[in-house]
């Protein structure tokens, strides 16, 4: 009988963790746009962005701006950091996600600079 409760104990204190550890999926970024080119952060393609030809509904490019560090024997939903918003300053997309870090996509030659963050994203 006490080994029972034991058993019960440790599956309801596993349990809560796992219950605890699931995060809800993250919030649909809004895509922006700049004549007939469309920028999109799809959750599919974690720390992307993507530019599409919405005239033709045709990919053209995708880059990626950040990419995340995981610690193992952590879940790794948790761990994820998504893109949050996207902003158009002139030639410029500014980036920004969970983590709070922000980043500069020169839409022209695709280099990224790092704003706030980093480029590597750890858990904290």
């Amino acid at each position: 009988m006490k080994n029972l409760i034991i058993s019960c104990t440790i599956l309801a204190v596993f349990s809560a963790t796992v219950a605890v550890a699931k995060r809800s999926a993250p919030d649909r970024v809004a895509p922006v746009t700049s004549g007939h080119i469309e920028y999109r952060a799809p959750h599919s393609q974690m720390g992307c962005v993507e530019a599409w030809d919405i005239r033709q509904d045709q990919l053209i490019w995708r880059r990626q701006i950040h990419i995340v560090k995981y610690t193992i024997g952590l879940e790794r939903d948790v761990q994820d950091v998504y893109i949050k918003t996207l902003e158009l300053k002139g030639d410029m997309l500014i980036v920004k996600n969970e983590r709070e870090s922000e980043y500069q996509l020169d839409l022209d030659s695709l280099h990224i600079k790092v704003l706030k963050g980093s480029l590597v994203e750890t858990r904290k």
